[in-house]
């Protein structure tokens, strides 16, 4: 059977490695536009392969999202009301974003109301991983350094926009994600291989 911290390790690899690679896809599509200048010029749309890597990323980080919580609880010391408002925050978050994908890829690319689904989301999804950021510093699953970079990389995310070359302003969001994984499977591989004499 597949360990948590297996799985959890796992899907932050391969969600971080698919964030990273669609922000860069994303990036070579043609500039779009931002308010007032959409009166003149089209919004950037999204390939078949940056929409794939998104989606990839989305389902990989929001199961490792939710093995840092369970991997926190585990620990004992990560419990009570700030792993709750971590997990109802940012599933809320995602959410709104799964909505606004399937909205855009099925319904209307250009659809008006996109910042009330998007915009929300990415807050409540920055604010609970803030709250998972400190929850994984409390019950030290991982080294205290990557948390905090997490917190700041999530930082960075209101501030990324995919219509315009901002976009790479996500990329350390998904490296950060990348190396906690890898800090996980590491970590797991040195508790399984015995120290030699």
């Amino acid at each position: 059977m597949v360990s948590l911290t297996r799985l959890t390790g796992t899907c932050s690899v391969v969600g971080g490695s698919a964030w990273t690679a669609a922000c860069l896809v994303h990036d070579t599509l043609p500039q779009g536009c931002i308010d007032a200048s959409c009166a003149d010029r089209p919004m950037r749309g999204s390939s078949p392969a940056d929409s794939a890597l998104f989606t990839l990323a989305g389902l990989m980080l929001a199961t490792a999202f939710l093995g840092l919580l369970l991997l926190a609880r585990r620990s004992g010391r990560g419990r009570g009301p700030l792993v709750v408002a971590a997990g109802v925050t940012g599933a809320a978050g995602l959410t709104l974003l799964l909505a606004a994908e399937i909205t855009s890829t099925f319904i209307d690319g250009n659809w008006g109301g996109m910042p009330g689904l998007v915009l929300p989301g990415i807050a409540l999804l920055a604010i609970g991983l803030a709250l998972t950021a400190v929850v994984v510093i409390r019950a030290r699953v991982l080294p205290r350094g990557l948390p905090a970079l997490l917190l700041a990389t999530v930082v960075l995310l209101p501030f990324a926009n995919e219509q315009t070359s901002r976009i790479l302003l996500a990329v350390p969001f998904g490296l950060t994600w990348l190396g906690a994984g890898v800090l996980l499977l590491r970590g797991q591989e040195h508790r399984r291989t015995p120290a030699l004499a």
